[in-house]
């Protein structure tokens, strides 16, 4: 093969893919409800307490999913990527934190509430994160902790998560 035609090969490979609908419905719908950018906060019997910054993106034409999120005092915790899963067209998302921890989790919409199941929890000690009062600038982050099977959960912590301006994004 000549070495232009090579070169050629390899930059067609590597251009963009047309924007295609095969990444549309409802379980795409439900990622695109938490893109932007969000501040926040631990609530607390004293108050709230600002924690961090998160920002939400769709990546690869709207087919994934993506979040960063920043302390309080300006330091990366953690990046994650998400996807639906072909089989279950279930939201997958893969977190990595900055000590090395991963941890996956498949969301499951329930009612009103959108509730994310770590698939990485040790056996006899599932996590949850179910996310409750959903609206268009703000939810709520319940983490929770079953030691019996999922009989019952145990509330662990509540995060409020508000959606910045944009001037502040």
């Amino acid at each position: 093969m000549r070495r232009s035609t090579l070169v050629v090969t390899l930059l067609l490979s590597c251009a963009p893919l047309p924007a295609t609908a095969a990444c549309t419905g409802p379980p795409y719908d439900l990622a695109r409800r938490f893109v932007g950018t969000w501040s926040e906060h631990t609530v607390t019997t004293e108050g709230e307490v600002f924690v961090g910054t998160l920002r939400a993106t769709m990546e690869a034409d709207g087919c994934g999913f993506s979040q960063r999120f920043t302390t309080a005092e300006g330091e990366l915790l953690f990046v994650s990527f998400g996807h639906v899963d072909d089989e279950s067209a279930e939201w997958r998302e893969t977190f990595v934190f900055v000590h090395g921890r991963v941890a996956h989790y498949r969301w499951v919409p329930e009612r009103s509430e959108v509730i994310m199941y770590d698939a990485s929890a040790a056996p006899g000690k599932l996590r949850r994160l179910r996310i409750t009062d959903l609206g268009p600038d703000s939810y709520d982050v319940v983490e929770e902790h079953s030691t019996d099977g999922g009989s019952t959960w145990n509330e662990v912590e509540l995060t409020r998560t508000r959606r910045l301006p944009e001037s502040e994004s």
